[in-house]
């Protein structure tokens, strides 16, 4: 098949011609129009508030660790991608898409959550920052926003990311980061 016959991926469609900027190891993982599977290790960890260890583990969040399995088998179906991600034996999933008239943004919808993403892509990766937020539905005052910093980078040839989710008063909930190696 050649290129220009090649289905246009998620995050091609909405980066243009930026997603060729980004390392080789981020643009594999996202440049799979059907399936693609990676794994590696993370290291994993949660807020000590009370309501921030109920939140993380209602989300589905894994629980804190170091040297923890990771897999995560993304999966594109019309136009969207389905990321499935198993921190041993915790399963987390979401759906991302593009905003339906915002070029350029993308939503990750994690059950009764939608977030709005700007993804930021230079040739040291991608960052992602928080443009929007939703909870049934229903558009979340900025204040209540969670405070989510994303990170995609590669390093020695090796895929790496960094992610930490945190909520206003409460605090962190979860901080992820480590690095992938896509399966054969």
């Amino acid at each position: 098949m050649s290129e220009a016959e090649r289905p246009r991926t998620l995050y091609r469609r909405v980066l243009g011609a930026a997603f060729d900027r980004l390392p080789p190891p981020v643009q594999t993982l996202h440049d799979n129009p059907s399936r693609v599977a990676a794994s590696g290790i993370c290291t994993v960890e949660r807020g000590g508030h009370p309501l921030a260890r109920l939140l993380a583990g209602l989300f589905g969040f894994p629980p804190a660790g170091e040297g923890v399995p990771l897999r995560v088998v993304v999966e594109a179906h019309g136009g969207r991608e389905r990321w499935a991600r198993e921190f041993g034996s915790r399963r987390l999933t979401s759906l991302q898409g593009e905003v339906p008239g915002r070029p350029g943004l993308l939503f990750e919808r994690f059950g009764a959550s939608r977030f709005v993403i700007d993804p930021r892509p230079s040739e040291a990766g991608l960052s992602f920052a928080l443009v929007g937020a939703r909870l049934l539905g229903l558009p979340l005052p900025r204040f209540l926003w969670p405070v989510v910093v994303g990170e995609e980078t590669a390093e020695a040839g090796r895929y790496h990311f960094n992610v930490s989710i945190a909520l206003p008063l409460i605090g962190l909930l979860v901080r992820y980061h480590g690095r992938l190696t896509l399966d054969d």
